[in-house]
């Protein structure tokens, strides 16, 4: 299905997001979501706000909202507040699409990073923001909205994982692989479909690239046995929150399937001076 992208900027075109939000996200609460007006007033300060709309009807099937943030050492960058896409329309590449074109809105801004955050847990967005995009992240946030945050995230501490965006380094620039040669696994799993889970974990490594394993599909596991879907939650988060102490960075997504069964990995590299350059941290 076709779809085109473009900046918003009427009042009715931020209700339409508000909409859209709550559809998306199962939000009871008709107050919940986006504030149509912080919408618009972002969107005519520097804020960027894109729609994507189907071809055939002009009917708004995702959005993309960011505005002017600063980072801790109060340089200027987007912060990439929320992004969403009906579910008919995600395997479109639609997601992808917004994510470029707001790095040229950035860009043009002359700004060079943008950050967000998403569930660790959610693959299809891992694959997206560390994979496709070339993203980083090192910062674990526990439960940063409760546990009931919306129909598709109920049940479960809100922990999310800070995305760090570098627009202007080579490994963005140039869509740079990672190399994941002679990685090693930090989970021992057993266990097959929405019974997988962790028995073991590494937390002695000293190799210069991990392998850290994840669910195929969160939301089977939650509806089969949501006890096994926070132990997930939590050994994710002690693998991350040790190894970021340590010096590491998400820095890939490997999706792939193996004997039949999908199996999802999260790189971790040291953060080493060749890797940082690539990124463009700064």
């Amino acid at each position: 299905m076709s779809f085109y992208i473009r900046d918003l900027q009427s009042y009715d075109e931020m209700l339409q997001i508000h909409r859209l939000q709550r559809e998306i996200w199962g939000f009871d609460d008709p107050t919940w979501g986006l504030y149509p007006p912080m919408l618009k007033t972002a969107a005519l300060n520097g804020g960027v706000v894109l729609g994507a709309f189907a071809e055939k009807t002009d009917e708004m099937v995702g959005f993309l909202f960011g505005f002017i943030g600063r980072d801790e050492q109060g340089r200027f960058k987007l912060c990439s507040q929320n992004m969403g896409i009906l579910k008919d329309w995600r395997q479109y590449g639609i997601a992808e699409a917004l994510k470029w074109t707001q790095r040229t809105r950035t860009l043009a801004q002359d700004l060079t990073l943008v950050t967000w955050t998403y569930d660790p847990l959610e693959g299809p967005n891992a694959r997206l923001n560390l994979h496709k995009l070339r993203a980083i992240s090192r910062s674990y946030i526990r439960d940063l909205y409760g546990t009931d945050f919306g129909t598709l995230n109920a049940g479960l501490p809100s922990d999310r994982l800070l995305v760090e965006w570098w627009l202007a380094g080579p490994r963005v620039e140039q869509r740079l692989p990672t190399d994941a040669s002679g990685a090693e696994p930090v989970f021992q799993i057993e266990g097959q479909g929405v019974e997988r889970r962790v028995v073991d974990v590494k937390l002695d490594s000293e190799r210069e690239t991990l392998l850290v394993e994840t669910l195929p599909d969160v939301h089977p596991v939650k509806t089969a046995d949501l006890v096994l879907a926070l132990e997930w939650r939590l050994k994710l988060r002690e693998v991350f929150e040790h190894y970021f102490a340590r010096g590491y960075l998400a820095t890939d997504f490997i999706s792939a399937v193996s004997d039949g069964e999908r199996r999802n990995q999260y790189v971790l590299q040291k953060s080493r001076p060749k890797l940082v350059a690539e990124i463009g941290l700064s």
